[in-house]
């Protein structure tokens, strides 16, 4: 099949392409700027954005599939509105895009941002209810397009399904995400303390080999939670030691602290004009972190699996090391 790819050169959108490549697919990859995750690759390259109606329509004519896995991941608000429009109207464009040009099926990556972690206490799994427009920007933004697509879905005007994937870590994570900085930073030895909290980390391997499993497998207007297991960060900089042999920190930072010093931090941030080390949306989402993401829907239906965080953030450095990125210790 012809497969296209939006957001192709991110850490997903690349791996994706990577698997459909190994499969004998023909894969036409869409990216903003950068490309550098897709140099080598046997693809088309389509550069375009995806707020652009026309550079979309040329993106998506000839393509049986069409997975769109750009968006705008931000933990610094919306200031400018970019991210809503990206997150909301770029969806909005692929789908009417898709819908003319005769695409066969349509796989919309969203996020486990989109939706409600309260209570901690039940289950998380599909049928929890989306972000409400008075919380952080990037989540509403998500929720909106994921509600997009699945009406799109549901409604019969294209085949297609929802694919929700947790905390993505993992090789060929060139930009890299803001996990892979963290990593990369425990590695130096950047981080002196942890906050408290944790997340639900899953290989982009495993995600991407799911996505790639949906094309087939995955049913009309359904929801999957692409998830992998819980660490605390306690947690990940143990693993981060037992994987690169380097010594993380083991003082915890409550949650008051954190909050009390934003102010300083954004001031630093403001006066070294970089982006803030940490943020609010970065707080909440580790306290917030969900114990007990369910993926078993995705596992029954569409074969997901998740590999042990050992084995992932063992490869991540190799292959850090191997780019010349990191130094071998």
């Amino acid at each position: 099949m012809k497969i296209g790819v939006t957001g192709a050169a991110g850490h997903i959108g690349n791996m994706v392409c990577r698997i459909l490549i190994d499969q004998g697919h023909q894969v036409r990859a869409f990216y903003h700027k950068e490309h550098d995750a897709l140099i080598g690759l046997d693809l088309e390259l389509t550069q375009g954005d995806v707020l652009n109606k026309e550079d979309v329509k040329k993106f998506v004519e000839g393509c049986d599939v069409v997975i769109h896995s750009a968006a705008i991941i931000s933990i610094h608000g919306d200031p400018t509105g970019i991210v809503f429009r990206t997150n909301t109207e770029g969806p909005q464009n692929i789908i009417d895009a898709c819908i003319k040009a005769g695409v066969k099926r349509l796989l919309h990556l969203s996020s486990t941002h989109a939706v409600q972690e309260l209570p901690l206490d039940q289950p998380f799994d599909e049928t929890r209810p989306y972000k409400r427009k008075d919380q952080f920007p990037y989540d509403y933004s998500k929720a909106c397009g994921e509600q997009i697509a699945l009406e799109a879905f549901q409604s019969g005007k294209i085949d297609g399904c929802v694919l929700r994937p947790s905390s993505v870590v993992g090789i060929n994570d060139y930009k890299p995400s803001e996990l892979g900085k963290a990593l990369l930073d425990f590695y130096n030895r950047k981080i002196p303390v942890l906050p408290q909290g944790g997340y639900n980390f899953i290989d982009v391997r495993d995600v991407s080999q799911t996505i790639v499993n949906a094309i087939e497998k995955g049913r009309t207007g359904e929801i999957y939670l692409m998830s992998g297991k819980y660490y605390s960060l306690k947690e990940l900089a143990a693993e981060v030691t037992k994987a690169s042999g380097v010594k993380t920190p083991k003082l915890l930072l409550p949650f008051w602290f954190l909050k009390m010093i934003l102010p300083f931090v954004k001031l630093w941030g403001k006066i070294t004009k970089a982006a803030p080390v940490f943020t609010i949306e970065a707080i909440t989402a580790l306290k917030l972190g969900h114990p007990n993401m369910v993926n078993k829907k995705a596992v029954d239906e569409l074969g997901h699996k998740v590999r042990p965080l050992s084995e992932t953030l063992k490869d991540f450095y190799d292959w850090q090391i191997q780019r010349g990125v990191l130094k071998k210790k």
